[in-house]
């Protein structure tokens, strides 16, 4: 079927009937499902011609499979096309009329305010570079056929989409059409494809795209970075395969009995240039501010340099350390456990940071380059690139989560301060708020894992506390309400408390100069001579393995002092000049 581009004058609803009838002829009739796909307006029409086909045939019985909306209309009514088209249209007015099988030697106001309007808002920064590319790279005596066919240009925009056609087209289908539309989307069940240019100049299709996430019962949204409004004129998208990997799988690419992925069991440690991206990228340029020093304690309490007295058991490990200020010092941690020791020590995350950030040491991010294309919908992200995160083993913190990283005789990383000690406030450096409960002694000694303490030190001395949690709830101008609720919203880390029992509040910190990081391992416990079901053993263990950390954290405190290269400035330029770390002090510090 065609639409005549300048005679035609179907209303909206006219025009969704004539679609729909095609489709009766070509696909009911025929026994076909059909994929709906529409661009711009076509992104307007698509849903409304699938309403009209639930209509028809009824919702069980439809013929439309799935929807693709490109850079979708259903928002020209957050714009001011309905005010710029029709004044761009009155400017037919001005033309002059000429003789017939004559063409005219300059264009019209229309056709040149158009082709403005439209050169503005369609083409995206990379499609109109190549556009001042050509024009640019034009030879002089090339000039006057680039003006001739300039000017051939302006008519045949004013052949193919007269002024009369725009002003029909902006008042009879968008407007009306998003009015229809939009009314209804909530209750259209086709699963839907979104396809949108982030840098859509014509539309404001970024945030169309999530509303129509949250608006419609089955939709999934496709960002494309850097594309504009003509992304289907981008060579570097490929509208098959968008399709092809849509949510309603045309080809039944996705068996319905397809093993779903479990974070617990089907997770393989990271490969030495994953390990080797994300030091050189994200680690390193903590640890070349920050000159960390790693010890390690023997199960005799004598501690060394370096991780070498780490046991290696058969059974499930886990390392339990104190939570530093904002929690800048993990990728440290895990990067120097795999390059060191091979450990890869699966970090036990926080619901919000684990959703959120997914992000290793400080920076957000998936691992590697950022990606062009982005999907979500309304369970977050879809086909998403795993993030630092995920690939060096991180699982949200749940009771079921530990328990099963421990019953798999895996290393797990736990912080049992929490929130509560990521962000403390002013004068409670280096405490430890730590639960009553000694639940994760008894999962440990269910599984005979071995406990290793962390004493981290350093983070607390690079940042100045402006204003302490408690403070900040107490801000003015209702400031502080909000992030009460905020944080009364946040879902808790642990499961015996309710989302108001655990205060999600940062501080205010102002950066100083980077201090120099120590993390002590501990003395080692073995949990094989613990009963999990004798709740008294459990907790003295679990006194005994604080204890070990708060021992660490208040040597390495005092030895510290000792070190010739605590001061920033000097212990950088050494590190400049030798190109390798700068010594630390003499480990008989940590063994008096």
């Amino acid at each position: 079927m065609r639409v005549d581009p300048q005679d035609d004058r179907l209303s909206f609803s006219e025009l969704t009937t004539t679609v729909g009838r095609f489709i009766e002829d070509a696909a009911i009739k025929q026994n076909r499902r059909v994929i709906l796909v529409g661009d711009s307006f076509g992104g307007l029409l698509v849903p409304s011609v699938a309403m009209r086909m639930e209509a028809v045939s009824g919702k069980d019985d439809s013929p439309v499979m799935g929807m693709v909306m490109v850079n979708p209309a259903t928002s020209v009514d957050k714009t001011n096309w309905s005010t710029l088209a029709p004044l761009l249209a009155s400017l037919r007015h001005l033309e002059q009329e000429e003789e017939e099988g004559t063409t005219p030697f300059l264009p019209t106001p229309y056709s040149v305010l158009g082709a403005a309007a439209l050169v503005a808002t369609v083409p995206d920064k990379n499609q109109f570079q190549r556009m001042i590319d050509f024009l640019t790279k034009t030879r002089v005596d090339e000039i006057q056929d680039v003006l001739t066919s300039l000017r051939d240009g302006y008519g045949i925009l004013a052949d193919n989409l007269p002024a009369k056609v725009v002003e029909h087209r902006v008042g009879t289908w968008l407007t009306v059409g998003s009015k229809v539309v939009n009314a209804r989307l909530d209750k259209l069940n086709v699963p839907t494809l979104l396809i949108g240019g982030d840098e859509d100049n014509m539309l404001p299709t970024k945030e169309e795209g999530e509303r129509l996430v949250n608006l419609m019962p089955d939709c999934t949204s496709m960002m494309v970075k850097d594309a504009g409004h003509f992304i289907l004129g981008d060579d570097q998208f490929n509208l098959t395969s968008a399709i092809i990997d849509a949510p309603f799988d045309p080809f039944n690419k996705k068996r319905k009995d397809e093993k779903k992925y479990d974070p617990i069991t089907d997770w393989k440690a990271p490969t030495d240039d994953e390990i080797r991206e994300a030091v050189d990228s994200r680690v390193k340029v903590f640890t070349d501010l920050v000159s960390p020093q790693f010890f390690s304690t023997g199960s005799d309490g004598r501690r060394r340099l370096g991780l070498g007295k780490i046991p290696t058991p058969d059974g499930p490990l886990l390392f339990v350390a104190n939570h530093q200020l904002i929690g800048l010092d993990l990728g440290m941690i895990i990067a120097q456990l795999l390059t060191e020791r091979n450990i890869a020590a699966r970090g036990l995350a926080h619901p919000v940071v684990f959703q959120g950030g997914n992000g290793f040491g400080a920076g957000a991010g998936p691992t590697g380059p950022p990606q062009r294309i982005t999907k979500r919908n309304k369970d977050g992200p879809v086909d998403a690139p795993p993030g630092d995160f995920q690939t060096f083993g991180a699982v949200m913190v749940t009771p079921k989560n530990f328990y099963r990283l421990m019953s798999t005789g895996q290393a797990g990383l736990l912080f049992p301060g929490g929130v509560r000690e990521v962000f403390h406030g002013k004068g409670e450096e280096y405490e430890l708020f730590w639960p009553e409960k000694a639940d994760f002694v008894r999962v440990a000694a269910r599984f005979n894992a071995t406990i290793v303490p962390i004493s981290a030190v350093g983070s607390a001395d690079s940042a100045n506390i402006l204003l302490g949690p408690e403070e900040m709830l107490n801000l003015p101008f209702g400031l502080g309400d909000r992030l009460k609720k905020s944080s009364e919203s946040t879902i808790s880390a642990r499961f015996d408390r309710s989302n108001s029992d655990e205060r999600f509040v940062p501080p205010l910190v102002v950066p100083t100069v980077p201090a120099r990081h120590y993390f002590v391992f501990g003395k080692p416990f073995d949990t094989s001579t613990v009963d999990h079901d004798d709740r008294t053993a459990c907790t003295t263990m679990y006194g005994e393995v604080k204890s070990e950390l708060r021992r660490g954290l208040d040597d390495v405190l005092v030895a510290r002092e000792k070190d010739p290269f605590k001061d920033f400035a000097r212990r950088i330029a050494v590190e400049r000049i030798s190109g390798k770390p700068a010594p630390t002090f003499g480990i008989e510090e940590l063994n008096n």
